[in-house]
Order: structure tokens, then C-alpha cells, then sequence
């Protein structure tokens, strides 16, 4: 069995202290997050404690935030001066590399900002796939399928970004050529597609007519074979002739009878069938 090595980026040891909010620095500002959510950050904490977060000392005192902004700002809004840190002493490049892995860790990001912030790791830090699963707690096949929605059209990606169009919906349209994409996006919002019936109709549109009409042909054969297999089981258990006409959807079945002894069987099987309480 294979297993995966994980990846020892740099000393990410770190110790517990007690900081001023004032000394803690920020990339962005409260303004840049919607305040109804921060309100709504602000009021669960007061009712359920203060969460803990990563800062990187720097060399004039100071601190800077590694990840969880919004929180952060959530919590200074409640009027809270100080907070116990974890507090890491990292060079730029690892405290940027870090800050992304918490992020990717802790934040409830959207699909295309997880795919941005991998691609990064790996751009930039020259992560692999399996370097940032095993890191952030992921499955490599969650990450690889993350990174593809970076591949498609850039009309597509706004979709998702802006909401219209799940992460789902997206991954289904990657096999599809960039053209036609957006086309599809814009049917699957139109029809309401749930994200099953837009990978069908992908695989519609991808597959030729002839493998199709072959699949559907074979599917009707397993149903007809399936449908004469439940018959014989009926006519083994009511020891008579029983017939069925229609298919898989809806049709008639007919059990024969030629005696009092047979509807008297049939009644058992009845009274056994109403008397079972699982």
C-alpha cells in the first residue's frame, strides 16, 4: 500500500502569549467584510468565547496576522483589548506560505478561492497536490478536483464566484470545451439542473449517438433480464403461472389460480405479509 509522505515545510513551533489588539497588524481593514456578517461573528463569540489565532512576530514588535481576518475583526468589534496568540517567528516567505495553509485550513473560503490559494502553494512554495492534502486535511482527488476549476472559461468562473453556479455544477462543465461552457452553465441555472443532471447532460453532449443508443439498449436489456428474473421468483413462491406485460416504470402482473387450495395459499402469503412488523 502506498502511503504519502508529508511534507516538512519549515519550524512551525510556536508560544502562547497574551498580545494587544492594537499591536496586531492586518492585510486588509474591517471595511473590505460585510458588516451584517461580521455583526453576526461579533455576537457568537460573546456568546461562545474567544477563538485563538496565528501571528508573526516582527522584528519592531509588532504582530501580523496569518489568517482569520474576518474573525479577527469580529472580535474587535465586541471591544475585546487583548488576545491570547499563537506566536510564530517566521521570515516573510514562510509566514506568507503559512499564512495560505491556515487559511486553506481554518476559513470558509469558496471553491475558486481555495483553487487560487493551492495554485499559489504551488506556483509559488513549489508545492505538489499531495503536499497540500496532506497539510490542509484533504484528499489529493478533492485537491486535484479544486485546482480544475481553474481551467475554465473565465465566464464560467465568475458564475461560481458570484454564486449563480455551484462548485458541482462547474466541475461537471471541465471535460467540456471552453466554448461551450458557458453555454452549458447558462442552461443548467436555466432548467435548475441539479449537479447529477448536468454531468448527464455532459456526458450527452460528449458521447456520440451510436454508444448512447448502444448504452440505452443494454440498460433496457439488464431491466427486461432483471423483470424476468422477479417473475420466475413469484411464480417459485406462489407455485403457479404469473405473467407480467410492461417494463420497469408500469405494467399488469397476473397470477393464475385453478383451485380453493391456491387462493387459500395466496391468502397466507397475505396474512404473513400483513402480520410483519420489522
Amino acid at each position: 500500500m502506498k502511503t504519502t509522505k508529508r511534507r516538512k515545510i519549515f519550524d512551525t513551533s510556536f508560544t502562547r502569549k497574551v498580545v494587544p489588539v492594537s499591536l496586531i497588524d492586518t492585510e486588509k481593514s474591517a471595511d473590505d467584510f460585510d458588516k451584517k456578517q461580521l455583526k453576526a461573528r461579533s455576537a457568537y463569540f460573546m456568546l461562545n468565547g474567544e477563538p485563538e489565532f496565528s501571528v508573526n512576530e516582527k522584528a519592531d514588535g509588532r504582530f501580523f496576522l496569518l489568517a482569520s481576518e474576518r474573525d479577527f475583526f469580529a472580535l474587535k468589534a465586541t471591544g475585546t483589548k487583548q488576545l491570547q496568540v499563537r506566536v510564530y517567528a517566521f521570515t516573510d516567505k514562510n509566514a506568507e506560505c503559512f499564512s495560505v495553509l491556515e487559511r486553506l485550513k481554518t476559513e470558509k473560503l469558496g471553491a475558486m478561492d481555495e483553487g487560487y490559494l493551492m495554485k499559489r502553494l504551488i506556483a509559488e512554495f513549489g508545492f505538489t497536490q499531495d503536499d497540500i492534502a496532506s497539510l490542509i486535511g484533504k484528499s489529493r482527488p478533492a485537491v486535484a478536483n479544486t485546482l480544475r476549476l481553474l481551467t475554465l472559461a473565465p465566464e464560467v468562473v465568475g458564475l461560481v464566484e458570484s454564486g449563480k453556479l455551484s462548485a458541482g455544477h462547474a466541475r461537471a462543465l471541465v471535460k467540456v470545451p471552453k466554448e461551450k461552457q458557458y453555454a452549458f452553465a447558462q442552461e443548467s441555472i436555466k432548467r435548475e439542473y441539479t449537479v447529477r443532471e448536468m454531468e448527464r447532460a455532459v456526458k450527452a453532449y460528449l458521447t456520440p449517438p451510436e454508444v448512447l443508443q448502444r448504452e440505452s439498449e443494454a440498460k433496457a436489456q439488464a431491466k427486461s433480464a432483471e423483470l424476468k428474473a422477479f417473475v420466475e421468483r413469484m411464480r417459485g413462491v406462489f407455485r403457479t403461472k404469473v405473467s407480467l406485460i410492461g417494463n420497469d416504470k408500469k405494467g399488469r402482473i397476473y397470477i393464475d389460480y385453478y383451485s380453493a387450495e391456491d387462493l387459500y395459499r395466496f391468502e397466507e402469503f397475505l396474512d404473513m405479509i400483513e402480520s410483519y412488523n420489522p
